[in-house]
């Protein structure tokens, strides 16, 4: 049995489709206005909402970007009137399932809740959900990659995982392993950036020894020791073009030669790559062997920058400090609203890795605060969130004074939107001069810097000094010009 949510203002339409829902075995729930229907969709236990445009207190196609991030992924299908058919279309480009045009015959109605259910059922056949404890976020771009990761868990393809430092490739190789028929079996994880040149070859194949006595023994390497199980060659475009010659043998046989014997050794494992690099770019300059390349990319999972996936900043920040929490036998600290919106103006090019390691510095750093604000971040992060604001202000000021004087003269104001305005609705009388701008820029981002300079150091002058590069008589002089207050200082 499935639930059912219906979002429309008609209660006749309400009563219908629940009841239509009953009637195919199902549970309807409905709502009248878009807070109650969007307060009902947060629980997250429904798996369609037959959404309606037009509502007392908003659009509904406006709640479809949220109802697509909840983690339960509901299929939307849109009642509308005929005016807003055009509207209706975009939102199926956007994610929709399909949509209804007002008036609709009972008929009507239960086909679309016969199909939209056929193909929920479906869809959750054939896209099994992937056990995982570490992967953080609801964000469509890190959901996408976890379906994929689910989808090919279960067959013994071999699976290449690429994204940035930093994106989570060693979590999700890790994931594929646990969610496997692999999964009793072992998990060898090898680092083909870190191993020595002269020592990859018998890391991985193992060698041929000899003991004390005289007599000999195979060591095992890490493709004998993953028996059974996952061998992740993670940053695999490091391998040399020698051993990516022995490695490709080994794919295709699964046997192997220790160095030192003669003899084949099989070992039956399942591979997992992963890699920064862009390998087909390797393979025009010669770097890669393409008949290998072939053979890894029989699967691909491509791992979303955190700058793809800001949304999920504020769970993983939570998730983080949680974590360090328990580890610490912590008390958990609050954090502040301007605290994540700092986090989420920096770029973050060493993504989650840095992210995590920005927040360990800020938990280890303030355990005697009731909650965590800006001025606990590191300087770069206060920076780029300086940096950031000031690029909004002139634009943001532009566009309140742009409704205003169209509120002001009784026209149609704009919708309400997060982000900037368009090109042609700017009086570029607004905007200061480039030089200005950057002089203001600089000054703002220099003060940020050199309170948090003096709060760190406690007010010592020598200290602050050699930390900035400057002289003493410099650091003076920019305190007099900023007017930064003894409050930086110890008493």
């Amino acid at each position: 049995m499935a639930t059912i949510l219906i979002i429309d203002d008609d209660p006749h339409i309400s009563e219908l489709l629940c009841l239509l829902a009953d009637h195919l075995g199902h549970n309807g729930e409905s709502a009248l206005t878009l807070k109650d229907g969007l307060a009902l969709a947060r629980e997250e236990r429904f798996d369609v909402v037959f959404l309606d445009v037009i509502l007392p207190d908003g659009n509904g196609l406006d709640a479809l970007p949220e109802l697509q991030q909840l983690a339960n992924s509901p299929e939307v299908v849109i009642i509308t009137g005929k005016g807003n058919a055009i509207g209706a279309e975009l939102a199926i480009k956007s994610g929709a399932w399909d949509y209804i045009s007002k008036p609709a015959s009972t008929d009507q109605y239960l086909l679309h809740m016969q199909r939209v259910m056929q193909y929920r059922s479906e869809k959750q056949a054939s896209h099994p959900k992937l056990g995982h404890h570490n992967i953080v976020g609801r964000s469509k771009a890190i959901t996408r990659c976890l379906d994929l990761a689910a989808k090919v868990a279960e067959s013994h393809i071999s699976v290449s995982l690429f994204g940035e430092t930093g994106t989570g490739k060693g979590l999700f190789a890790k994931a594929v392993h646990d969610n496997s028929l692999r999964r009793k079996g072992p998990f060898i994880a090898v680092d083909c950036a870190t191993i020595p040149e002269n020592l990859v070859e018998s890391t991985l194949f193992g060698s041929k020894d000899q003991t004390v006595t005289g007599k000999n023994y195979i060591s095992d390497g890490l493709i004998a020791k993953a028996d059974g199980g996952t061998l992740f060659l993670d940053e695999v475009g490091e391998l040399s073009l020698a051993l990516q010659k022995s490695f490709l043998r080994v794919l295709q046989e699964h046997t192997f030669r220790p160095v030192g014997s003669h003899n084949e050794v099989k070992s039956d494992f399942r591979l997992v790559t992963s890699t920064n690099l862009d390998l087909d770019a390797l393979v025009k300059t010669g770097r890669f062997r393409q008949d290998l390349l072939y053979r890894l990319q029989a699967y691909t999972i491509e791992l979303p920058s955190l700058r793809q996936r800001r949304e999920d900043i504020p769970e993983l920040t939570r998730y983080f400090f949680n974590k360090l929490s328990i580890d610490s036998e912590a008390t958990p600290i609050s954090i502040s609203d301007d605290f994540m919106k700092s986090l989420a103006a920096h770029t973050w090019p060493g993504n989650i890795r840095e992210l995590f390691n920005v927040l360990e510095q800020v938990f280890t750093n303030n355990l005697e605060s009731s909650e965590f604000i800006p001025i606990h971040l590191p300087v770069r992060i206060r920076v780029a969130a300086a940096q950031h604001s000031m690029v909004l202000q002139p634009l943001n000021k532009t566009f309140l004074t742009v409704i205003q004087g169209n509120k002001s003269n009784n026209k149609k104001t704009l919708p309400k939107t997060i982000g900037l305005p368009r090109a042609e609705l700017l009086d570029t009388n607004e905007f200061p001069e480039l030089k200005t701008y950057r002089e203001q820029v600089l000054e703002q981002a220099e003060k940020l810097y050199l309170e948090s300079l003096f709060s760190h150091c406690k007010g010592n002058i020598t200290q602050a000094a050699n930390i900035s590069g400057l002289s003493n008589s410099r650091v003076y002089a920019l305190l007099k010009k900023y007017n930064i207050k003894k409050i930086y200082f110890t008493p």
